[in-house]
């Protein structure tokens, strides 16, 4: 975790210091040098020698995981492994089609603007908290186009009592440090279980420059860190990710972010629209562009229901 995040149990102008010296995280502070190395180091008068000793055992404490029972990991994995891991929508054809996809696995999930990329995840979130009771949910919202009463509408279409909204969390971030910081936050935790990030793109393409590679760095370490995540804890990931031309004579479109990215999700999903011709009505199809567990190229059409 970074220093910065902890004001001000660590105090400002110690952690500017700290920072100044190449002393950024808690890693940093406890494993990089003795904390006689890193004293010598700083500015004269900045602290003294016990202080900077009691601030590194509060790093120490604030970053540590929350000890466990064996029993508790037990129900943590029984959790993981049960079938609340798969995904489900309300739609049996679909959760058929979506089972493998979810748990310990991070899900990519793109389409053009209109295709109900939103709306299909924010289903799959909410079914997920209606079928496991003691697990929680975080919806990060890059955007701030968060709509709980999408939310509640879902919930009455499906029936789903609006009591699991309480289990559901939301929080913004509107560039990548406020989502690492986030992310940080929600991994000392067992008890979530689905993230969303809606959408990711703003977050990372404007780091990406054909002339540097510190964007690509960057995006690299926070799809590790998801990875991470979603594996030590067996969290469902979702990740939206908007659409990019193929090129300059074509209207077609593919996931944005580059190759590079396209190789990190676990599966990526291309949602879509198309007109019933005979009903006059709209449906979405759902296609698998790219997964480790299911056949890639495989669809089907269903309906989102309001």
């Amino acid at each position: 975790m970074r220093l910065s995040n902890l004001v001000p149990s660590i105090p400002a102008n110690l952690v500017a210091s700290l920072e100044a010296n190449g002393i950024r995280t808690e890693v940093d502070l406890l494993f990089s040098a003795s904390t006689f190395d890193i004293y010598k180091r700083l500015p004269a008068n900045t602290i003294t020698l016990q202080e900077l000793i009691d601030y590194t055992a509060v790093a120490a404490e604030l970053c540590a995981a929350p000890g466990l029972s064996g029993q508790e990991l037990y129900q943590l994995e029984k959790l993981a492994t049960s079938g609340a891991s798969e995904l489900q929508s309300g739609n049996e054809s679909l959760d058929a089609f979506l089972r493998g996809l979810g748990g310990r696995k991070v899900l990519e999930i793109s389409g053009d603007k209109g295709a109900g990329k939103s709306t299909f995840a924010l289903s799959l979130l909410l079914h997920h908290l209606a079928s496991s009771t003691v697990s929680k949910a975080v919806w990060i919202d890059t955007t701030g186009e968060f709509s709980l009463e999408q939310a509640a509408q879902l919930l009455d279409v499906y029936q789903i009592s609006p009591a699991i909204l309480e289990r559901m969390e939301v929080s913004l971030a509107f560039d990548i440090d406020m989502a690492r910081t986030l992310l940080e936050g929600i991994s000392v935790r067992t008890d979530v279980k689905f993230l969303v990030i809606d959408s990711i793109t703003p977050l990372l393409g404007p780091l990406l420059s054909a002339v540097s590679a510190q964007g690509h760095a960057i995006m690299t370490e926070f799809m590790q860190q998801l990875q991470k995540f979603s594996e030590s804890v067996g969290a469902t990931v979702i990740v939206i990710n908007n659409t990019a031309s193929k090129g300059p004579n074509t209207n077609e479109r593919k996931p944005a972010l580059g190759p590079s990215f396209a190789l990190m999700p676990d599966t990526t999903l291309w949602l879509q629209t198309r007109p019933d011709g005979e009903q006059k009505d709209v449906f979405h199809s759902v296609q698998i562009l790219k997964s480790r567990s299911k056949p890639t190229g495989a669809s089907m059409d269903f309906r989102i229901q309001w």
